[in-house]
């Protein structure tokens, strides 16, 4: 369709195509060899694009996950130096503060689908965890679990961001 300036105009969620009375049917012929070959040709242009739109489209919906991930993955230490800060604050208005820009970028990564791993008390799983120090038991039940967190593992669905660095008990 054109429009009053002549110039092409798309119909929002429709494709339009152009009847063409020498298009026919799969397997005849026209009778017209150059023609035949060129409209192979065309349809086989078609479907090479066609191909190459949907290869790009999920190419750069993994590259933007990527990115994402990438970013996250930047904004962990920053948490680790507010868990630090807030430790180390003695006063308890300015730790209140600390916690409250932590807790503003925790649900920042939150609505992007990070979640915190590795807790306390919980079985090692090198997946999940990196021993970085073992300790004896206190208690013959706690063998082989995490008895500290070091620095705290993330992960995004089911990529790990960073592992959680623990201390496990021998």
């Amino acid at each position: 369709m054109k429009n009053k300036k002549g110039q092409d105009e798309a119909i929002k969620g429709e494709e339009l195509y152009e009847f063409n009375p020498n298009v026919l049917p799969e397997g005849q012929s026209s009778g017209d060899a150059k023609y035949d070959e060129l409209l192979a040709q065309y349809i086989r242009l078609q479907a090479d694009f066609d191909n190459f739109r949907k290869r790009n489209s999920s190419t750069a919906s993994v590259m933007y996950a990527s990115g994402i991930n990438d970013i996250l993955v930047e904004i962990l230490p920053v948490l680790d130096y507010l868990d630090m800060a807030i430790e180390a604050q003695k006063d308890d208005e300015q730790r209140k503060g600390i916690e409250l820009v932590k807790n503003a970028f925790m649900d920042v990564i939150k609505k992007r689908g990070v979640t915190e791993m590795g807790a306390v008390g919980e079985e090692f799983d090198p997946n999940v965890h990196e021993a970085v120090l073992t300790v004896p038991a206190q208690n013959p039940a706690d063998a082989g679990k995490v008895v500290d967190i070091v620095k705290k593992g993330y992960a995004k669905e089911e990529k790990i961001l960073r592992h959680a660095k623990v201390v496990v008990a021998q």
